[in-house]
């Protein structure tokens, strides 16, 4: 089935959904503006579409992953605006248009939503399997998100804590989206702790993909200023040395307030320095590595190797 139709029949359960919560209009409509507005590539229901993927991949029929699919759109976009408002970037995205509490009124009625979603899944059993796993994914994402914070205030954070940090909360996302679809796909435990397993090292290695591409993005994303521990911003931590140690330091400190005092001189000179010091081909390496290990996952699930095509393009593209 073409993305085209599936991407319909994932309006038509949306609209479903909606129409049985009886939202406010305006609410509504920020629902609906809100779903895949975060789409790099403006692909539709990229969240629906991996928990459909693994559902087939687990060999089960597609339509059973519907309200799982549909569940974790809700769930992501409400993770997605949580993490937002948090970090007070991604300022042209609808919800950041809205003061800061209508936005999280706006996540939490998606988690709601998100519940109400899954209530559909007829099979008791694979109801209260989907319901665990959803929230099981919310309180390790939040730990992730809390360690985060906590990151944040320090100098120095190891490659090891970065990986457990991007594996917590990227790789927790995308680990319950594989999940989902193969416990509705109604695959045996070897095939749905293989798919998380996936899950996990797809979402670090989109997380590095992501980090990389928003390092020097000084205007759309505070991560620099803010202190944010990205693989980029890590790998300085621990490759610097002498002067040029000194100097990050000085210019990641004292930035909490935002870009003051961070202007085009200092803009150019993070860059120049993530250029002479590998920042690039470090996180390629890293990228490849995750990309590798999901191969090596995805091989040794036991399904057919015809199930397994539409999750191999997953890892099969550039950082």
């Amino acid at each position: 089935m073409m993305n085209l139709q599936l991407d319909q029949i994932f309006f038509r359960e949306i609209d479903s959904v909606l129409a049985k919560a009886r939202l406010d209009a305006e609410m509504e409509r920020l629902i609906r503006l809100s779903l895949n507005a975060d789409s790099p590539t403006g692909e539709l229901f990229r969240w629906a579409h991996l928990t459909r993927m693994s559902c087939e991949c687990a060999g089960g029929d597609p339509e059973d992953a519907l309200p799982g699919a549909i569940g974790m759109e809700f769930f992501a976009l409400a993770l997605d605006i949580f993490d937002d408002v948090q970090d007070q970037d991604n300022e042209n995205m609808p919800w950041r248009q809205l003061p800061d509490a209508q936005a999280i009124n706006l996540a939490i009625c998606l988690l709601m939503l998100s519940d109400e979603a899954i209530s559909a899944i007829p099979d008791n059993r694979l109801f209260r399997e989907v319901a665990a796993t959803l929230h099981r994914t919310g309180i390790c994402a939040s730990n992730g998100q809390f360690r985060e914070f906590i990151y944040d205030d320090r100098q120095q954070v190891s490659f090891e804590q970065y990986f457990e940090m991007a594996g917590q909360k990227a790789g927790s996302l995308t680990a319950c989206a594989c999940k989902i679809g193969a416990i509705l796909g109604g695959a045996e435990e070897p095939v749905i702790h293989g798919l998380e397993q996936f899950g996990i090292n797809l979402g670090i290695l989109n997380q590095i993909r992501n980090d990389l591409n928003d390092f020097l993005d000084f205007f759309r994303k505070s991560d620099f200023v803010n202190n944010k521990k990205t693989l980029p911003y890590v790998y300085l931590l621990n490759t610097l040395k002498a002067e040029a140690a000194e100097r990050f330091k000085e210019l990641t400190q004292g930035h909490g307030e935002g870009a003051y005092g961070f202007g085009d001189r200092e803009r150019e000179y993070v860059r120049q320095l993530a250029a002479e010091e590998g920042v690039a081909p470090y996180c390629t390496v890293m990228f490849e590595i995750y990309c590798q290990k999901a191969r090596e996952i995805l091989e040794g699930i036991p399904v057919p190797e015809k199930n397994k095509e539409n999750m191999k393009e997953l890892v099969g593209e550039s950082v």
